[in-house]
């Protein structure tokens, strides 16, 4: 205990993974993923889906479920979708976030009845 406070003792390979990861107990943000062609009735598809998972917000917003958190912008003049896991166990690359972010939103806007070949991700 340090001032109170019960102090968690790191083991050795968690110790090797936060060294080799440069990284604590939490990864500090992934690259933004950017969804090109999403209609109204597709954000609110992703925007239904998502509340499952306790994430709910407006076309703009940010919001944190089970460890992770994500901040989103969606235009729908210009039918963009930019969105970005900005926090998220440290255990778990950004390169699997991400590969798991664009395949459900494809699924759910596919879901929805909209081409998910119309959707482009930069």
């Amino acid at each position: 205990m340090v001032n109170g406070t019960l102090m968690s003792v790191a083991t050795p390979r968690e110790r090797d993974i936060q060294a080799s990861s440069g990284r604590g107990h939490s990864v500090s943000g992934c690259d933004g993923i950017t969804f090109n062609g999403v209609t109204r009735s597709g954000w609110n598809a992703i925007k239904h889906a998502a509340s499952s998972y306790g994430i709910r917000g407006g076309d703009s917003g940010s919001a944190a479920s089970q460890g992770f958190s994500l901040a989103w912008r969606y235009d729908e003049a210009a039918r963009i979708l930019h969105i970005q896991c900005v926090d998220a166990p440290a255990l778990i690359p950004c390169s699997e976030i991400n590969a798991r972010l664009r395949a459900e939103l494809r699924q759910v806007i596919a879901d929805a009845g909209e081409s998910a070949d119309d959707i482009m991700i930069a």
